[in-house]
């Protein structure tokens, strides 16, 4: 069958050609983890990361399970690690794909830990820090209980890597970046006075990688990252008081209590309704806390009168406790018409079909609090 005019050409060799640009660029001991999340940024998860692993990539980074599973059946050997929301539903598919989880709070851990005696299993994580982009990660008043945590499992637990993720490192010498590899710096020296020993460490989204931050030499050369983790650059290469989000968009006007969403512009949440979009949770209006990036999204809460659970219902848009969030209201928030909003939900969400004579919502069925 002839194909469409309208098309898109992936250029695999080019993406070869960017892996080891990047690769020659970094400082001596440190490697790309490329990033293929989101259908590899709408290029073909499967191919793109297939050939990745050709060129010499030894770790893949994802943002949810799903996409890990997809890479396994399409033939990906490396380790894959995935770097966003895990549900304690999703282990059994998590281990028996051979994917590294990450773990980004002591309630999350807690539960892989008991997921892990359970099956008898001994499991490689990565700790997610948060450092300053508020965003998922364990922030440093948390560390010390999370340590204790990875102490008193550690016969199944083994901290392979350590890693944050930088909210200004577009912006070449940013104020922010420096204070966030400083707390960074402060998690790895309280993980090593732990006795941890993490052989992955890796901060650098594509803007850190362009815009190396400065980290120890010499005697605390051992907390220098060990890999980078380049998405968009892969693709296409391109040169109260908390903020939140990239860029630091937002920025909390009192004592707030903020809710991580696992969803974000790759699943169909438009990018423009930062700063002017609002969810249903458990039937309340909150409004969105920040810009709306990939896979993940910032919620204020505050005044949802109580503080949300693991697992919690939002609503993009749709019907929940008899309030109705329309996608004719969303679409208008977002500037668009309801058609676009509606044919922009992502393969990667899940379809549920129901008849139940009501329209069912399209909504993410888990939610993070922090």
């Amino acid at each position: 069958m002839e194909l469409r005019p309208v098309r898109a050409i992936v250029d695999l060799d080019s993406l070869a050609s960017n892996f080891h640009t990047i690769q020659k660029g970094l400082p001596r001991g440190c490697r790309p983890m490329p990033v293929v999340k989101a259908d590899a940024y709408g290029h073909g998860a499967a191919p793109c990361a297939l050939r990745l692993q050709r060129e010499g990539a030894s770790i893949l980074a994802v943002a949810v399970v799903e996409e890990g599973v997809e890479l396994r059946r399409a033939g990906v050997t490396v380790p894959i690690l995935v770097m966003g929301w895990i549900g304690p539903g999703q282990l059994d598919t998590l281990v028996d794909h051979w994917l590294t989880p990450n773990v980004h709070s002591g309630e999350q851990l807690a539960e892989l830990l008991e997921f892990v005696e359970a099956r008898g299993l001994r499991l490689a994580v990565h700790l997610k820090l948060d450092t300053g982009m508020t965003r998922l990660g364990v922030l440093p008043a948390d560390l010390p209980s999370v340590i204790g945590l990875l102490g008193r499992g550690e016969r199944r637990i083994w901290l392979e890597g350590v890693f944050q993720n930088y909210a200004s490192s577009d912006e070449a010498g940013a104020a922010q970046t420096a204070e966030q590899t400083k707390v960074f710096l402060q998690g790895l020296r309280a993980l090593r006075a732990a006795g941890h020993r993490p052989s992955m460490i890796h901060v650098a989204n594509s803007g850190a990688t362009l815009h190396p931050p400065d980290f120890p030499r010499g005697e605390d050369s051992d907390l220098s990252p060990t890999h980078v983790r380049p998405g968009l650059a892969l693709y296409a290469p391109v040169p109260g008081g908390t903020h939140v989000g990239y860029g630091g968009a937002f920025v909390a006007a009192r004592e707030s209590l903020l809710a991580i969403v696992p969803g974000g512009y790759a699943d169909g949440i438009p990018r423009s309704l930062s700063g002017r979009g609002v969810v249903l949770v458990e039937g309340t209006r909150c409004p969105l806390a920040g810009r709306v990036s990939m896979d993940l999204m910032a919620v204020d809460v505050t005044d949802l009168g109580r503080a949300p659970a693991r697992g919690d219902e939002v609503v993009f848009f749709g019907r929940r406790g008899g309030a109705r969030l329309g996608v004719e209201e969303v679409a208008a928030a977002a500037g668009t018409v309801a058609w676009e909003l509606l044919c922009g939900v992502g393969p990667r969400v899940p379809r549920v079909i129901v008849e139940t004579g009501s329209v069912p919502s399209i909504q993410s069925k888990f939610l993070e609090s922090v």
